[in-house]
């Protein structure tokens, strides 16, 4: 037997697989940022104002580094998902903290074709930076400062969710929506970015700063990279984690940053394929429009062209587009209501995983993603291109 650990929720949970039962554990190993060379690129932050977009373990670490390290900045800006981090370190370091105002909005021109406003505040600070913890994301492919900030401000994402609905789930290379977003900022030349890549298991595992577009092209390819596994075809049997914390509060999160990750790039779809996934989703279903899906007010149909944006409409229009494709179990503390309503069949504690799957004595082979949020596939997609050229 094979004992396997995976992130759910604050926890690990275990499960065993026999060996005869199990094809692979696909579990990247990154290369992290030496320390001296992680406080030299937070040396280099000239910023006197930072924006957190982001409360995870990796921000929170770098938020409080810098701020030892650089007196110059005296002000932080918070979304609503990162207020108390935000409030806490202010108090800590005396410095003042504010709510960013994403309905002050001042016009920023033609982007892409449509006229844009961007938070006023964007525009009246001198040295101001964006500090987030990037991610994959089904509509920008991989989220970035940009994208985190766009997301505050609904008329914006509703722009994004146009220019790239067609193609959903993106791939963490193409993503229109990404393309806009960066543009939006671009209308702001004083500010800057500071990205960071973690993982769970391991901490920070590299940071960026500066110019967002440079920045997130860097950041991503070292995502994409970084988190690279090999394996050696698509699985008819998969259970994956979705990277505990930050990653699987809610069941839009898991599905956002691990579960289009995984269905998308390992599993067998339409030939009867089967994939668990555990995620605790302790804060439930995490968007308006998983809750409309849900409760019966709101099924996506062929044509959106109609449709007004609203929370999560992307996350819902990914899951609506693979399911049926797939035999799906789910480790959650959701309501089995809820768990049942998305197609979903509930496994009731993680030893179960193997077995929701592969029935006693069957000799089918499982695939194993501990973190689905922080592995990636782009070294199979670059044989296969090989192979096809």
């Amino acid at each position: 037997m094979v004992e396997i650990w995976v992130p759910y929720g604050p926890v690990e949970v275990s499960f065993d697989i026999k060996q005869e039962n199990l094809s692979q554990i696909l579990e990247p190993q990154p290369a992290k940022l030496p320390q001296e060379d992680y406080e030299k690129r937070l040396d280099a932050v000239s910023a006197d104002s930072l924006l957190v977009l982001s409360s995870s373990a990796g921000v929170q670490k770098t938020l409080e580094t810098l701020l030892a390290r650089n007196k110059a900045i005296t002000r932080l800006y918070y979304s609503k998902n990162s207020s108390l981090l935000a409030r806490k370190k202010a108090q800590e370091f005396g410095i003042q903290a504010e709510p960013f105002n994403s309905e002050s909005l001042e016009d920023a021109g033609i982007v892409d074709g449509a006229s844009t406003r961007v938070p006023a505040q964007l525009k009246s600070a001198p040295k101001l930076a964006l500090i987030t913890s990037i991610h994959y994301d089904p509509l920008f492919g991989i989220s970035s400062a940009a994208s985190d900030l766009i997301s505050l401000i609904p008329e914006l994402k509703s722009e994004a969710f146009k220019r790239s609905v067609d193609e959903l789930p993106c791939t963490p290379r193409i993503s229109n929506a990404s393309w806009y977003a960066t543009r939006v900022l671009q209308t702001c030349p004083r500010v800057d970015a500071i990205e960071v890549i973690e993982r769970t298991s391991s901490g920070i595992i590299n940071l960026f700063y500066g110019d967002p577009e440079s920045v997130h092209s860097q950041a991503s390819e070292q995502l994409v990279s970084g988190f690279s596994v090999n394996y050696s075809s698509r699985a008819e049997r998969v259970i994956f984690g979705c990277g505990g914390q930050d990653s699987d509060r809610t069941l839009n999160e898991a599905l956002s940053r691990s579960f289009f990750n995984i269905v998308t790039n390992v599993s067998i779809q339409d030939s009867g394929g089967k994939v668990c996934m555990l995620a605790e989703c302790s804060q439930g279903l995490g968007s308006e429009a998983l809750m409309r899906y849900a409760t019966g007010r709101f099924t996506p149909g062929a044509k959106l062209d109609n449709v007004q944006y609203f929370d999560g409409l992307e996350v819902l229009l990914s899951f609506y587009r693979i399911q049926g494709t797939l035999d799906l179990h789910l480790l959650s503390t959701l309501p089995n209501y809820y768990v049942q309503k998305f197609d979903f069949k509930p496994v009731s504690a993680a030893r179960d995983s193997p077995s929701s799957i592969a029935q006693l004595g069957s000799r089918a082979k499982i695939l194993v993603v501990p973190d689905g949020t922080s592995t990636s596939f782009a070294k199979r997609e670059i044989n296969e291109s090989a192979v096809a050229s």
